[in-house]
């Protein structure tokens, strides 16, 4: 894992120079192993993330905004009872572990001043937050610990909390570290992984890539790296992120001003896309399902539509019985004549139990039912196409939507009755929850993520003269800029970035852009999406680019 002690290390030292002497202002509890503290600090309120989450624990600032739980559990409870209103004296690591420790002053409930401390352990799937007294007696704990659970330590109120214990160099104790790197059968990837406390692969690949190409003596190569600041997120195949350049990396990178900033967007992308993929499990499986159903048909009614190019042939067999009666007789079970059609002999299968006019008529009948179905066959398929490219449309709103994105897209699915309801009392319908955004101009963009959104922002929200922006032949958003024509550069550009962006296109270069004024927007009458008809309009090309979007001021 990237998050070591080294990144813990900045982290900590971030934290001091932002959060020291602050107030705990409010603790939320946003899922089960996920804590927002909300501090007052130097005339300015932040967000303190911590996570024990066993795939991404961390601890970070957070500029994020967050759906915080009506209801707080329990461990939220006794964490506000005992921390808000208190103030942070002290942030420390423990040593170069990914051990960090709050202290905290508060009075008690009789105005006695008390110290609690607040001990949050990085450690992956054995990661714990965990409240103790100034002796570090344990008060309560995300992750309880007993002693019958054959584990090193008790995690569990009333016992004493003991800091892992460790043989290991603290890499910043630079006499014990000389000492160490003075010894070259040392200078490797897995002797500075057992011996230094807080590396990770990811540090120990990074000085040997130096050490191996470069003339710089190990002890400076150590010396630089840990001093060095220069977080970045690198976009590799495996996307990694550190404290200091990665050069052993080839591939792309994204730098941020703080370790927070880069921990801050590198977890709330992750954890937001696999909640998102958690909780869309079900209905993007409900989509594909209902595609595939949709194929089969198709291919199903083309087959049959195939089949009634045999129709003719029934006509002549039909008329070909008639002309032949003369030499027919109830119980024969083949007709061998001429078809006059082509001149060549034709053998025409007959039912023993039919008159020779009963088989004239089963042909006929056949051929008219045939006949008949063409356009009923036809139809199917156009409303078997349409309703593919509905659930297409959907299934790319669901890859790109937001959690209440989703509840939306469920209610439409609700509404047009493929889910049933769920026998709850309804709750009132709120408005959809579309995204606003503003340009560098301060012009309000409107940006639909579904068709509940699309259908409202275009059709009830917009006034005629505003403009309307939409990837040219693609599902996408429905993007309203509301201002009247003419349109900055700025605007439509910006405009045209959301647009493209939040599209099927997103991944592609020179996507076309179309823009109009929403007078001539038109709903297509019948369909069962937010599908339009527009004229006049102008076409912009564009790439689409995420940190344009991602940097964009919202709402």
């Amino acid at each position: 894992m990237s998050f070591d002690g080294n990144i813990l290390r900045k982290v900590t030292k971030e934290l001091n120079e932002t959060l020291l002497t602050g107030r705990i202002n409010k603790i939320y509890q946003l899922s089960k192993y996920d804590l927002l503290f909300v501090i007052n600090s130097k005339s300015s309120k932040k967000q303190l993330l911590i996570s024990s989450s066993p795939s991404y624990s961390r601890i970070h600032l957070s500029e994020m905004i967050y759906e915080k739980p009506d209801t707080p559990p329990t461990f939220c409870m006794f964490l506000r009872k005992h921390l808000e209103g208190g103030i942070i004296e002290k942030i420390s690591q423990i040593s170069n572990d990914r051990i960090i420790i709050f202290d905290i002053r508060k009075r008690n409930e009789l105005g006695d001043m008390t110290i609690k401390k607040l001990v949050f352990e990085v450690m992956g799937r054995h990661s714990n937050l965990i409240i103790t007294d100034d002796s570090f007696k344990i008060l309560d704990a995300i992750k309880k610990v007993m002693p019958f659970d054959g584990k090193e330590r008790t995690i569990f109120p009333g016992a004493i909390y003991r800091i892992p214990s460790s043989d290991k160099i603290d890499p910043y104790n630079e006499i014990k570290r000389d000492e160490f790197l003075s010894k070259p059968e040392n200078i490797n990837e897995v002797s500075f992984l057992n011996n230094f406390i807080g590396f990770s692969p990811l540090i120990a690949r990074e000085i040997m890539y130096r050490f191996d190409n470069s003339k710089i003596p190990i002890k400076e190569i150590f010396s630089t790296i840990l001093d060095e600041s220069n977080p970045q997120i690198v976009l590799s195949k495996r996307v990694k992120f550190y404290y200091a350049s990665l050069t052993h990396l080839d591939a792309p990178i994204k730098t941020f001003n703080t370790v927070n900033e880069l921990l801050d967007r590198f977890y709330y992308e992750r954890d937001t896309i696999d909640i998102i993929k958690q909780k869309s499990k079900d209905i993007v499986k409900f989509i594909k399902n209902h595609i595939n159903k949709a194929k089969t048909k198709i291919e199903k009614l083309n087959k049959e539509l195939i089949n009634t190019s045999k129709r003719d042939i029934l006509k002549v067999k039909g008329e070909l019985i008639q002309a032949n009666m003369y030499n027919m007789t109830k119980g024969d079970s083949v007709l061998v004549c001429i078809n006059y059609y082509d001149n060549k002999e034709i053998r025409i299968d007959l039912d023993v139990k039919k008159t020779p006019i009963q088989n004239s008529e089963k042909y006929f009948k056949k051929y008219k039912k045939l006949k008949t179905s063409i356009p009923y066959i036809n139809n199917q398929i156009k409303d078997a196409k349409q309703e593919m490219r509905y659930f297409e449309e959907l299934l790319h709103q669901v890859e790109n939507a937001s959690l209440k994105d989703i509840e939306e897209i469920k209610d439409e699915l609700i509404d047009k009755k493929y889910l049933k309801q769920k026998l709850i009392k309804p709750k009132r319908k709120k408005k959809p929850n579309y995204e606003t955004y503003y340009d560098e101009d301060g012009i309000e963009i409107l940006v639909g993520k579904n068709n509940i959104q699309n259908e409202y922002i275009t059709h009830k929200l917009a006034k005629h003269n505003e403009v309307w922006f939409h990837v040219k032949e693609a599902p996408g958003s429905h993007v309203i800029v509301r201002k009247t024509l003419p349109l900055s550069e700025t605007t439509i550009r910006t405009a045209s970035q959301l647009a493209s962006y939040f599209s099927k296109l997103r991944t592609s270069n020179s996507v076309p852009v179309d823009y109009v004024e929403v007078r001539y927007i038109k709903k297509v009458p019948g369909r069962i999406n937010s599908f339009v008809t527009y004229k006049n309009n102008k076409t912009i090309y564009i790439d689409p680019d995420k940190d344009f979007i991602l940097k964009m001021k919202r709402k």
